[in-house]
């Protein structure tokens, strides 16, 4: 698994066994889709993928922050969060923020998603471009989303950022 460029694991269970050996095995990888839809127990941190460029993550939101500290080399990344906690947004900012990500794109935007919005456009360096759909709300949810993001959208000197 070395020589793997391209890698979409699904986790759908509460493993009781560590996922840290499947992340060791596809290390070199550089694009990963992740879907966890359950804890997954840590017996040691997940290994630096020092060639992920691009990221697709379907999650809880405090597996995010750990995957994005394990990824210094991202370009590219796509999120769909299936559950807000309210991890506090004030932690320091991985590396790929700061030196290359360039591109995000946020699916399903809920107003409960707001921090991580202002936390990824505060430490995006470099981005270019910031996609966000609200348009799996109604229409009044989707109204108050918009009004929400705007004032932070305004303030942002970042590249091209577009509400769908």
């Amino acid at each position: 698994m070395k020589s793997l460029q391209k890698a979409e694991i699904y986790i759908w269970f509460d493993s009781k066994t560590s996922a840290t050996h499947l992340f060791q095995g596809i290390c070199n990888v550089r694009s990963l889709r992740l879907n966890i839809h359950e804890v997954i127990p840590l017996t040691s941190r997940f290994p630096i993928l020092h060639n992920l460029i691009e990221f697709e993550f379907f999650g809880k939101e405090t597996w995010l922050v750990e995957f994005l500290h394990c990824a210094p080399n991202l370009k590219t990344l796509t999120v769909l969060l299936q559950d807000v906690a309210g991890t506090r947004w004030n932690i320091e900012a991985p590396s790929c923020l700061s030196f290359h990500l360039k591109k995000i794109k946020i699916s399903d935007y809920t107003t409960d998603m707001i921090e991580i919005v202002r936390y990824l456009l505060d430490n995006s360096m470099v981005l270019e471009k910031l996609i966000i759909r609200v348009n799996a709300m109604n229409a009044t949810r989707a109204s108050k989303a918009r009004s929400q993001l705007l004032p932070l959208l305004k303030s942002s000197k970042k590249g091209l950022i577009v509400i769908l």
